[in-house]
């Protein structure tokens, strides 16, 4: 899968998880409840086999700006809004 490709998905997934928050009482942070959340998403492509992107894990977190990327391979892509870096390379089994 191409890197635009990676970059169009994220920001979709970035876009659609920002209106949500934006659409959010915020009062509620006033109130003191204050937890602790990784606010880590799962997001849903909807791929079919055969498509870009099939196999492929995507997590965001709009409020955190960051994202997160597993190939079918369990190579790790972090993102902090700055495109994404391979942070694992996965090894192949012997």
């Amino acid at each position: 899968m191409k890197p635009s490709n990676f970059a169009v998905v994220l920001g979709v997934a970035a876009a659609m998880m920002s209106i949500s928050s934006h659409a959010d009482d915020h009062r509620k942070e006033s109130r003191g409840n204050h937890r602790v959340d990784s606010g880590m998403q799962a997001v849903f492509t909807g791929t079919k086999s055969g498509q870009p992107g099939h196999g492929w894990r995507y997590f965001a977190d709009a409020r955190e700006g960051r994202a997160v990327v597993i190939s079918p391979g369990g190579d790790y892509f972090y993102s902090h809004g700055n495109g994404l870096a391979l942070v694992f390379k996965a090894t192949g089994a012997v």
